[in-house]
């Protein structure tokens, strides 16, 4: 049985799969698992008034920021979306080995909600932005982790 080498380039509005088979073997888009989202500016995401806390019955409300923006839960959101499908993928062992590249923190976000299921297959990670490279150029990027 061959080894098959997904490597995912990812941010948190584009995800593109390449497969990987063996030396002398190009890489081979995985259409199926290029996604892309739009993710508005942060102004335009919306907002709401903070919430309303009170420091002891009867004082003050004072408002309090949100824990994430709308920004950061649509980003989230597509990061979810990245991890959901890879966990589907995995689930039909369509690769058995993963290399990830994603910026510093979209890449800590995809460790963080990758099911076991994927994690376990990882062998290799980057911290940089490839999605928008050729497939050339993500080869020559994630080299040292094929086999």
């Amino acid at each position: 049985m061959r080894t098959v080498t997904w490597i995912l380039t990812a941010d948190h509005q584009h995800a593109r799969v390449y497969a990987f088979t063996g030396r002398g073997a190009d890489l081979a888009p995985v259409d199926a698992l290029a996604m892309d989202d739009h993710l508005p500016a942060s102004h335009e995401a919306g907002s709401h008034r903070p919430d309303l806390g009170y420091a002891a019955k009867g004082g003050p409300g004072h408002g309090y920021e949100p824990r994430t923006t709308p920004h950061e839960k649509a980003a989230l959101g597509f990061v979810d979306r990245v991890a959901s499908a890879l966990e589907a993928a995995a689930g039909r062992d369509d690769f058995q080995r993963l290399i990830v590249s994603a910026p510093p923190r979209a890449l800590g976000e995809l460790r963080q909600r990758m099911p076991e299921a994927v994690r376990g297959r990882v062998v290799g990670e980057l911290d940089l932005d490839l999605t928008k490279e050729p497939a050339d150029a993500v080869l020559r990027h994630v080299d040292r982790f094929l086999v």
